[in-house]
This record gives structure tokens, C-alpha cells and sequence, in this order.
């Protein structure tokens, strides 16, 4: 597998070194004693197995697919090394182009519909370079997108909300199934709850910690909740089949290519999957250039559905959920679960504000940990016996993530749900992101904390996803009157997680 020419070792501070695993094996036939067989190389680059008697049989290459990783390089921490042919921007300016020819040679019937959804952090990525704010860019990115030819564009904080209002509804279901008792089972629906938004540390967990998959949160990311939308609900709409819609996701991260090539996610009846393409920031950044185009002065155009955030708005804004660019699931699932637990009112904010130091709250209680600000807790108190009533945490980066795993496995973690991030800094220092000009980690770090800052607040007041009306018409409308309740929800809404067997461990880690 090659490697991103992008990625930067310098900037790692828990890379993760490849071992022998990263070598897919191939089954070795033992005959007990050599058979004088050599290994010739062929005019074309093949390779021969030249027999005793001199017959020469062509061997087949070794193929490598995304299922074939084991986690082990720095696609797990960084993000930044997952390149795959199918999903780059290339192969989003080659269907435009098939588009294209195909409308103008009068087959317009058989050209994709385009779907293009865009991450909150891309997003607030390209507004700390181009310095514009994130609603401008959003709206100069749908114009350059649609004057190449695409027909939708749409925001992944939209899904973002239908999965934190389903993520939250997971845990609540978990922690009475558990009646709030943390590892009572090793059964999937135990607590704790990990999130499972970044496919950097599910890739990571599956592979090298499978003993942790049965606390993992089965409620897809927003990336892939979107991908069932388009692929399902719009595809439903628009009269069309799920294959006849090409889904594009810009993203701040690799390992979201990743995320979209799983089985779990491609539809064996339509043979495509609910994410077709993954574009990186970057690359979308690095398309622009190659196209002539500048977001410096691209012009601007309305905002498709799916931007707005109550189904009957006119003013065009942004949608925004409380929380770091990790997504906010520690924040909302927190205030969600006080108030369906304990009839405790607390709003996401409130948990936001006390989890960075900005505020005080009487039933809220925040730490860091080893004052690392990639490892904090926040808990929520009894207001009657002042006692903890639920400890949530967010581990961010790959040396707090294996603490975690070790407490988690010895039995010595008191935290009832985690948020997790492969990337120090969560999403906004996902490998995919623009970088800085000075590449000196000064630069670096005052730049993604500009981007968080950006994607915190964006816009500055926030709602609660489930006032989302134009989310709950979509709910309503999708899966009837059960709404997320029905079995329909929960099969499109849900996926799972498979533990790999690795012969050894070869794993090099150097702090």
C-alpha cells in the first residue's frame, strides 16, 4: 500500500510504527524438500516460477485492500496516510466529466446523480485559510461544486443530529439495560459506551483490541448516516435506484476513506456503496487549484436543503451542534441522559462551557487529567447526595487512547461513556485538514486551535438537535409514525463491528 506523500512525522506525537503485520501473507505450500524451483522476472515486470524441467507458470500479484490493514502506520493516529485510487479527487472530476459526454451525446439517462456532503471541519478548515466566515464558504463551495456539475450539496452536521439524538438514545437504553453498572457483561449493550465516530480508533480497536468492541456505540457516524440518507430516503425521492446516486463526502480526515470502503456499508442488491468517494479538505483544496478556481473569489449560491436548520426557515445559517469538532456526543449525550435518567435539567452548553473552564456549575464537576487537555472528565452530581451520578470523558489522541484501553481491560475504568478522537485535538487536526504555511508545531498548534475556535462557533447560538424540525419531518417521513423507534431506523441507523485475529503482535510504539 503506498503511503501519503503528505504525512509529517515530525508533527506526530503518538505515531504508531509499522510492523510486519502490514504485509498481507500468502499461504505457502510446504512440499517437506525443495524442488529446485527459481523465480524469473518477465519483459512486462511479472513475475515466473521456473520449474526443475524449466516450465514456467506466471505468478498472480498480491493484492491489498483496505480490509487487509491492520492499523498499524500512521493512518491510525495522524489520519494522514490512507490514499486510495477510487477515492480521490480525481475520481470525482472523472464522473462529472462521464457526466458530461453522457448529457451531451444525448444519454443523459444513464449520468450519476451527484450528492456532495460537507463536513463542518472541512469547512471550517477552508474559512481559516481563505479567512472568510464558514456561511460564505459554504455557499462558495456549493457554487464552484454545482457549476462543475453537481446536483446536490448538502451539510454532514444535518446528519450529524439525527446521530446524536440516536447515539444519545443508545446510551440511555444501555445504561438502564445496565442499571448504571459499568462492564456488567461482556455482551454488545454494556457499558461503557465508546463512541465509534472515528474510523481511525474503530480500525484500531478491531484490530488490535477486540476484547473492547462490545462497548463501542453501534449508531453510525455522520458520514455514514448521511450515506443512508442520500443512498436510501433521497435516492426514494428522486425516483431513483440507490446505484444511480454518486455520493461524495468532503471530510477532514483519511481514515473516513476507510470508514466508506467497509462491506458493512455497500449494498450487495445495488452493488454501490452509501459513501461512493472520500475527498480530503486538502485534496478538495488541491482540486480548486487544479481547476483554476479560488474560493478567494468564487461566486456564491443559495443553499441546497439539508443546509437549513428548521424546515421552514428562509434565512440562510448554518447548522451547529455544542461541542468540540469531535462532534459533541459527550456534551448532548450527557444533558439528554440527566434529563431522561435523573429528571436533571443541564443543557449542552452548560456541559461544554464547564468542560473547558469557561463556566462553574453546581451539578457539574471537570478535570483534566495529568492536566493533558486531550483527556478530560466531566461528572454529573446527585443534586440531593452531591454523589456522582454519571462520568463521562473525552480521550483524544492515541497515548491517552491506550490508557484508556488498559483501564477498560483491567477492569479500572469508572467512566460511563467516552468520546473519542484518534487525532490530538480531536477533528480539527485531522490529517486531511489544510495546514499551516510554517510548519513549525508552534504554527501548527495555534492553527487548529484557530480551527476549533471556528467550528465551536459556528453560529454562536446552537439548538438542540431534536428541535431540528426539518430533521424530525425527514424522521417522520422516512420511518412513519415509530419514527427512530421503528425497526426501519434501527437497521439504517445502526452498523457493527468485527473483531480481527493477528498472529503477533509486531507493533513498534515510541512516544
Amino acid at each position: 500500500m503506498s503511503f501519503s506523500g503528505g504525512i509529517r512525522l515530525t508533527d506526530l506525537n503518538d505515531y504508531i510504527t509499522p510492523g510486519q503485520e502490514c504485509i498481507k501473507p500468502v499461504q505457502v505450500k510446504k512440499t517437506g524438500q525443495a524442488d529446485g524451483s527459481k523465480i524469473k522476472v518477465g519483459e512486462e515486470g511479472d513475475y515466473y516460477e521456473v520449474s526443475k524441467d524449466g516450465e514456467e507458470t506466471k505468478l498472480e500479484k498480491a493484492s491489498i485492500t483496505l480490509n487487509d490493514c491492520l492499523a498499524c502506520s500512521g493512518c491510525v493516529t495522524s489520519a494522514e496516510t490512507v490514499l486510495i485510487t477510487m477515492q480521490s479527487h480525481h475520481e470525482l472530476l472523472s464522473v462529472l466529466e462521464e457526466n458530461r459526454r453522457l448529457r451531451e451525446s444525448d444519454s443523459g439517462d444513464m449520468a450519476k446523480y451527484v450528492v456532495v456532503t460537507i463536513a463542518p471541519q472541512s469547512r471550517a478548515s477552508l474559512a481559516l485559510k481563505y479567512q472568510l466566515s464558514p456561511l460564505i464558504v459554504a455557499k462558495r463551495m456549493t457554487a464552484v461544486l454545482k457549476a462543475m456539475g453537481v446536483d446536490r450539496v448538502v451539510d454532514s452536521a444535518f446528519s450529524r443530529d439525527l446521530t446524536l439524538v440516536e447515539s444519545a438514545r443508545e446510551f440511555v437504553g444501555r445504561f438502564r439495560k445496565c442499571n448504571g453498572k459499568l462492564q456488567s457483561d461482556q455482551d454488545s449493550g454494556s457499558l461503557p459506551v465508546l463512541a465509534s465516530w472515528c474510523p481511525g480508533w474503530v480500525c484500531y480497536a478491531e484490530k488490535t483490541h477486540a476484547e473492547v468492541l462490545p462497548w463501542m456505540s453501534t449508531t453510525k457516524s455522520p458520514q455514514q448516516a448521511m450515506g443512508t440518507v442520500v443512498k436510501d430516503y433521497l435516492s426514494k425521492k428522486l425516483g431513483l435506484t440507490p446505484d444511480k446516486i454518486y455520493h461524495v463526502a468532503i471530510m477532514m480526515c483519511y481514515d473516513k476513506k476507510l470508514e466508506a470502503s467497509r462491506d458493512d456499508f455497500y449494498s450487495d442488491i445495488y452493488r454501490t456503496r452509501d459513501v461512493d468517494c472520500v475527498v480530503t479538505t486538502g485534496e478538495f483544496d488541491r482540486m480548486l487549484a487544479e481547476t483554476s478556481t479560488s474560493l478567494a473569489t468564487a461566486p456564491e449560491a443559495a443553499l441546497d436543503s439539508l443546509f437549513k436548520t428548521h424546515a421552514s426557515d428562509q434565512e440562510e445559517q448554518l447548522y451547529s451542534s455544542t461541542g468540540t469538532s469531535a462532534g459533541g456526543g459527550l456534551e448532548y449525550t450527557m444533558a439528554y441522559a440527566a434529563r431522561e435518567l435523573f429528571g436533571i435539567n443541564i443543557s449542552p452548553e452548560e456541559v461544554a462551557k464547564v468542560g473547558i473552564g469557561e463556566a462553574t456549575h453546581p451539578l457539574l464537576q471537570s478535570k483534566t487529567v495529568r492536566n493533558q487537555a486531550d483527556h478530560r472528565e466531566i461528572t454529573l452530581l446527585d443534586p440531593t447526595t452531591n454523589q456522582p451520578r454519571l462520568v463521562f470523558a473525552a480521550v483524544y489522541g492515541f497515548r491517552h487512547l491506550q490508557n484508556l484501553v488498559r483501564k477498560l481491560k483491567s477492569g479500572r475504568s469508572v467512566y460511563h461513556y467516552v468520546e473519542v478522537a484518534a487525532c490530538p485535538s480531536a477533528c480539527s487536526n485531522g490529517g486531511g485538514q489544510i495546514q499551516p504555511a510554517d510548519p513549525s508545531p508552534a504554527a501548527k498548534k495555534q492553527w487548529v486551535a484557530e480551527t476549533e475556535h471556528i467550528c465551536r462557533t459556528t453560529p454562536s447560538e446552537h439548538q438542540l438537535p431534536e428541535n431540528n424540525t426539518a430533521l424530525g419531518g425527514l424522521i417522520y417521513e422516512w420511518f412513519g409514525p415509530e419514527g427512530l423507534d421503528s425497526a426501519a431506523a434501527k437497521q439504517a441507523l445502526h452498523t457493527q463491528f468485527h473483531g480481527v485475529v493477528a498472529k503477533a503482535n509486531t507493533l513498534g510504539v515510541s512516544w
